[in-house]
C-alpha cells in the first residue's frame, strides 16, 4: 500500500483507516484491527487530528519559538511552524517528531508572513 494524497490530512487519514475500525477510548485512539504500516507511521504524526475528528472537538496546533495556539482544519496539512498537537481538552501536548517534516513533507504547508 503506497501512501496517497487523500492521508495527507487528518480528515483523509480518517477515510483511510475507516476499515481498521478507529474509536476513541478514554482518550487514546485505538482501533480494532492494526492498520498498515504505511499508514501507523503518519497515524503518529496526525493521530490527534483524527482523535479530534472522531470526538467531535476542535484540533490545536502551537509553534514552540513564539508561543501561539491556532485551531488547525483536517481537511488540511499541517502549517509548516506548528511544533505542538492537541485535541480540545486534552490536558497535554504532543510535540511533532523534528524528522516528521523530512519523512513526510505533504503533511505539512509551507506558512509565509503574509499568511499569519
Amino acid at each position: 500500500m503506497t501512501l496517497n494524497n487523500t492521508a495527507n490530512t487528518a480528515r483523509g487519514l480518517l477515510s483511510a483507516v475507516q476499515q481498521y475500525g478507529p474509536a476513541v477510548e478514554d482518550g487514546d485512539l485505538t482501533f480494532a484491527t492494526d492498520p498498515p504500516p504505511e499508514l501507523d507511521a503518519v497515524l503518529r504524526v496526525l493521530h490527534t487530528g483524527v482523535r479530534a475528528l472522531l470526538a467531535g472537538r476542535r484540533w490545536w496546533g502551537s509553534t514552540s519559538e513564539k508561543p501561539r495556539v491556532i485551531e488547525l482544519n483536517p481537511a488540511e496539512p499541517i502549517p509548516a511552524d506548528i511544533t505542538l498537537l492537541t485535541v480540545e481538552g486534552d490536558r497535554c501536548w504532543d510535540r511533532i517528531a523534528p524528522d516528521a517534516q523530512i519523512d513526510f513533507p505533504k503533511l505539512f504547508v509551507s506558512v509565509t508572513t503574509r499568511d499569519r
